[in-house]
């Protein structure tokens, strides 16, 4: 029989219009969803090349290893001067790599004097810039000190932060309390009961938790939580409200056996029962640990960090201690409150893209239902997202295999190579804050990293050895 008699079965590659026309002929075809590696690039290609190595590999098993194997406990509240390692008496924290008061996003500037009013060093913006530029009051990114803030993330001397510490590596990182809703600095927005309410965490819910905590023995098993919240509906980025209740059922027995009176734990018992978000800013040390637990590890090209300040988005990878900085991604794939859109927002901000480094938020949405609107609207799209965050990672991690997307494991160690060779960037669970006026959070979506800041890391020959 000759070659055109036989039956033909075919495998396309490319165009998708000559597999449709084959399949109009009843021809069987298999479509391949194929494209030249990083672009066709030739530079891009021959780096991938370069990093092609058993010892790279070697090296990512290794890194994401050791995020899986992290247990971050809380087990403290202290005051950030006295805990977080190089803070200065006049520095205030920021997220995102290193800016200028005058470079920052509008609401990031209001973070930072809403948080230096609090500290009552001055009382109002002009005050604010002129210690600035004396030098008086100096800015400093969180993630130079090992601390973490999620959207303008402001951390000041007086206020208390949550102390987590990995129990597998030691490693500790720090986090102001998260505010909740309306006029709050995370948001990028303050009034008088704001800093009025900064000043309660400061003197009675700070130091209540405080108490609380004393009374574990090995605190507060932040993972634990996580694990079974991502059965409950939390991603621990976009939703936390899972979380937050089974932290609160832990918290409530150790308040209870504390000194202190019945007003003051109902005080704290509420402000943590009316904020669905509580739960994040101990998402994001946990997470802060386990990836610096993973930082170091020699030729290894999976992502130990992302943070963002509404201007520049920087990254850093397992094997350099360098970071990567481009611009931010716009919030165009974002879903708005009424009367607001993409020309409204600031750009992507915060330090909590952490969560994603971790293998939670975007990458694991596929637990949250309730967000299925972020990616498409049902939930055959969470589980198509998931499984497209997991062709640019290394690994999965068990623990985070959440019921809803048929127990599919989390996602875990974003890869460089992976990332530039798909042409596909992580993508990251957040809020929308308004660029001006102080009007706060204005929406919530996804927003994609971008793909420049993974060319910078992985076009830097200087930083493998492979």
């Amino acid at each position: 029989m000759s070659i055109l008699q036989q039956s033909v079965n075919v495998i396309n590659l490319g165009l998708e219009g000559f597999c449709q026309d084959l399949k109009s002929q009843s021809v069987p075809v298999v479509q391949v969803d194929w494209r030249p590696p990083a672009g066709g690039d030739q530079e891009l290609v021959e780096a991938l090349i370069r990093l092609r190595g058993p010892e790279v590999d070697k090296a990512n098993r290794e890194t994401v290893q050791r995020m899986i194997d992290a247990r971050p406990l809380w087990i403290d509240v202290e005051r950030a001067i006295d805990v977080i390692p190089g803070m200065k008496p006049n520095h205030l924290l920021h997220s995102g790599p290193p800016i200028a008061f005058e470079t920052m996003c509008d609401p990031q500037q209001r973070a930072i004097e809403g948080a230096a009013i609090f500290e009552g060093w001055v009382e109002n913006r002009d005050e604010l810039v002129q210690k600035l530029e004396r030098g008086e009051i100096e800015l400093c990114p969180n993630y130079m000190l090992g601390s973490i803030g999620p959207m303008c993330g402001p951390i000041s001397p007086s206020m208390p932060v949550i102390v987590t510490e990995d129990a597998a590596s030691g490693k500790r990182a720090w986090s102001p309390f998260n505010e909740g809703k309306g006029n709050v600095l995370w948001m990028g927005t303050y009034d008088q009961g704001t800093i009025e309410r900064l000043r309660w965490f400061r003197d009675h819910f700070g130091p209540g938790l405080k108490k609380a905590l004393a009374q574990s023995e090995t605190g507060i098993d932040i993972f634990q939580i996580i694990a079974e919240g991502v059965q409950m509906g939390d991603e621990v980025h976009a939703r936390s409200g899972a979380c937050t209740s089974l932290l609160f059922k832990k918290l409530l027995p150790l308040l209870l056996q504390t000194d202190l009176d019945k007003e003051s734990i109902l005080a704290i018992a509420k402000t943590i029962d009316a904020n669905s978000h509580f739960f994040l800013n101990l998402t994001l040390t946990a997470c802060k640990v386990a990836a610096e637990a993973a930082h170091g590890v020699k030729n290894s090209t999976v992502v130990t960090a992302m943070s963002r300040n509404g201007v520049d988005f920087a990254l850093r990878i397992g094997g350099s201690d360098r970071w990567y900085i481009a611009k931010t991604a716009p919030m165009d794939e974002a879903i708005y409150y009424a009367g607001y859109s993409v020309d409204d927002a600031a750009g992507d901000i915060g330090d909590s893209a952490i969560v994603e480094t971790l293998g939670l938020g975007g990458m694991v949405i596929g637990a949250a239902c309730t967000l299925s609107s972020f990616v498409g609207g049902s939930m055959a799209d969470l589980w198509s997202t998931m499984k497209k965050m997991q062709t640019i990672c290394v690994g999965s991690n068990p623990r985070f295999a959440p019921a809803a997307a048929d127990f599919m494991p989390a996602p875990l160690g974003i890869d460089i190579r992976k990332v530039v060779q798909n042409g596909l960037t992580p993508i990251i669970d957040t809020g929308v804050i308004h660029k001006s006026s102080g009007k706060g959070q204005i929406g919530a979506g996804i927003a994609r990293a971008p793909m420049e800041v993974f060319v910078k890391a992985l076009k830097d020959k200087e930083n493998y050895h492979a």
